[in-house]
């Protein structure tokens, strides 16, 4: 394996790095101190790193893989108050808004790549993080891996991430799981599909790695994007997939910053204090 480097033209300091050999290239995040939390500058790093993996002729096979104790901690919520006192722009969308749609916007990008797509996850993967996960085409994670959607129990909404996860899980897995905030094992990870495969430790995950996306480039290119086509627009969800999920993510947006500007205040606090939170003081 050749040594990680900074995105081509990264102006974000190696929010992510990128490594490409023999046709696999790994997208790593690299806030470890974060946690990999999913700030404006990881997503805006993302999007520039799958982009230019889309583009570049020599990627076979995309991988997603993070440096530190998690995987990605999902949203970043420590800047909350910045965020409420951002002006509303000139279209009179509300910044919270535009801002959570640009991880969707992400997330669409991520399901239609024509090139085949893996992460790689340890330590933890929640919220947005979790939802990466469910966005790409084949998972693999280390035991010991938790996993969770825990916005509802800040007074948030999973936005952005939920339809993907619902498409990888099922609807009645992603309601359970999004509604109550549970936290779920490797294990139980695995068993509801979330991820596709489950390693006892790190040099089985890097072999089975090497065997997935062995497989993945043994496939002809133009065949495999051909496949993705088909599968995402099954059952007559061409049209879906093509105008209905901007509109969705749209308005899933808007939840989510009329969430923030009420519940999630209390939510937060409660949560920074340690304590249970008081929806009924809320207004």
């Amino acid at each position: 394996m050749s040594t990680t480097q900074p995105l081509p033209n990264n102006s974000s300091e190696n929010v992510v790095l990128v490594d490409l050999n023999d046709g696999v290239f790994r997208v790593v995040l690299n806030r470890p101190d974060s946690r990999n939390a999913l700030s404006r500058e990881m997503v805006e790093s993302l999007m520039q790193a799958l982009d230019y993996a889309v583009a570049e002729k020599q990627v076979r096979v995309i991988v997603f893989a993070a440096i530190g104790k998690a995987f990605c901690a999902g949203g970043n919520i420590g800047n909350v108050h910045d965020r409420l006192a951002e002006p509303v722009g000139q279209n009179g969308r509300d910044p919270i808004a535009i801002g959570n749609r640009f991880y969707g916007k992400f997330l669409e990008s991520l399901a239609r790549s024509p090139k085949p797509t893996v992460a790689v996850v340890q330590g933890a993967a929640m919220g947005g993080g979790a939802g990466l996960v469910c966005a790409v085409d084949i998972a693999i994670a280390i035991s010991g891996v938790k996993f969770g959607f825990p916005e509802t129990s800040i007074g948030l909404v999973p936005a952005q991430i939920l339809p993907f996860v619902a498409a990888r899980i099922g609807i009645q897995q992603a309601r359970r799981m999004m509604l109550t905030g549970e936290r779920v094992s490797s294990e139980t990870a695995f068993r509801i599909g979330l991820v596709d495969y489950l390693e006892q430790d790190e040099h089985a995950l890097e072999t089975r790695l090497n065997q997935v996306t062995a497989a993945l480039k043994h496939g002809g290119p133009k065949a495999l994007e051909n496949t993705k086509v088909m599968l995402r627009t099954l059952f007559g969800l061409r049209e879906w997939q093509e105008q209905g999920l901007s509109e969705y993510l749209d308005n899933a947006a808007d939840v989510f910053a009329a969430q923030l500007r009420s519940e999630a205040l209390e939510g937060i606090e409660a949560a920074r204090a340690r304590r249970t939170p008081v929806w009924d003081c809320v207004k």
